[in-house]
């Protein structure tokens, strides 16, 4: 029981040391600390603490012989825009953390980030258009044929069967295969972490190049940048216009630290080489 109580106690000193002005954000702090991860979700919520958005419902418009005109609708409350973060399995219909005003307002996501960053905390930062985490959760799973844990980042990759993505599959020690129709892999609650290639400043850096070309052009006459399915570590820029995979503009492996030019594109992107070269990369001659 002592030891219980303690516990209480050092997570309540754990999540006050973050320090946030809004408690919320301390407890969505600690929950990424216990589970690996920071995600968020847009749902439709009935009120928000943080300002004057109160639990309320529609009016009738008219008199009936039940109710009359003005007198509240219980059966339909009212929603506003509101974020959830860290939602697991279980989703409560109406709940959030807050509306996306004050999400917005109090720069959360922002702040909750560069917090994680600047404290190099071991958290995988869900994919988002303001920084890429430093961290990718790498879940830890149990052979069915030999017993032993791996790493899912170790294991080998199949096609789904959609022929849209990989997943992991084969057991890096005895290579036995985790496969649709037939035995699968125990997953567990334990996890470590991988570093994120997309936080590399090499990669950072052609992302800005690709959004500032993209500034003030038609959608079909953008760049497209990507990370591949099938490895963390590969990334291409390809044209918007050709989703059939032809144009490639520049492919590159933060793992090789080897890049491909696209044929269309041998004489008329060197600034992406630039940056590729700075970070000691070395272009495929083909």
């Amino acid at each position: 029981m002592p030891e219980t109580i303690q516990k209480v106690i050092d997570e309540a000193k754990k999540e006050s040391s973050y320090g946030f002005e809004l408690p919320v954000m301390n407890e969505i702090l600690k929950q990424s600390e216990n589970n690996g991860k920071l995600t968020w979700t847009n749902k439709q919520i009935t009120s928000c603490e943080f300002c004057d958005k109160k639990r309320d419902y529609y009016r009738y418009p008219r008199s009936s012989r039940y109710h009359s005109k003005g007198n509240k609708n219980f059966d339909k409350p009212i929603y506003y825009s509101g974020i959830k973060f860290n939602e697991g399995f279980v989703t409560l219909k109406g709940y959030g953390d807050m509306c996306s005003e004050c999400c917005s307002k109090h720069k959360v996501k922002e702040r909750l980030i560069d917090y994680i960053i600047e404290h190099d905390l071991k958290i995988q930062v869900m994919k988002n258009d303001y920084k890429p985490g430093r961290y990718l959760r790498d879940d830890i799973r149990i052979c069915y044929d030999c017993g032993e844990e791996m790493l899912e980042s170790q294991m080998s990759k199949e096609m789904t069967l959609m022929g849209n993505g990989y997943y992991p599959s084969g057991c890096p020690k005895c290579g036995a295969k985790s496969l649709p129709f037939g035995k699968s892999h125990k997953t567990t609650s334990k996890f470590g972490y991988i570093h994120n290639p997309e936080s590399l400043e090499e990669v950072v850096e052609m992302k800005k190049l690709v959004d500032e070309y993209n500034k003030g052009k038609q959608e079909e006459e953008k760049f497209w940048f990507n990370q591949s399915s099938n490895s963390i570590s590969s990334f291409f820029v390809k044209e918007k216009k050709w989703s059939n995979g032809n144009r490639e503009v520049i492919q590159f492996g933060t793992s090789s630290k080897k890049f491909t030019v696209g044929y269309f594109y041998k004489d008329k992107c060197d600034e992406f080489t630039e940056v590729l070269l700075k970070h000691g990369y070395i272009e495929n001659q083909n």
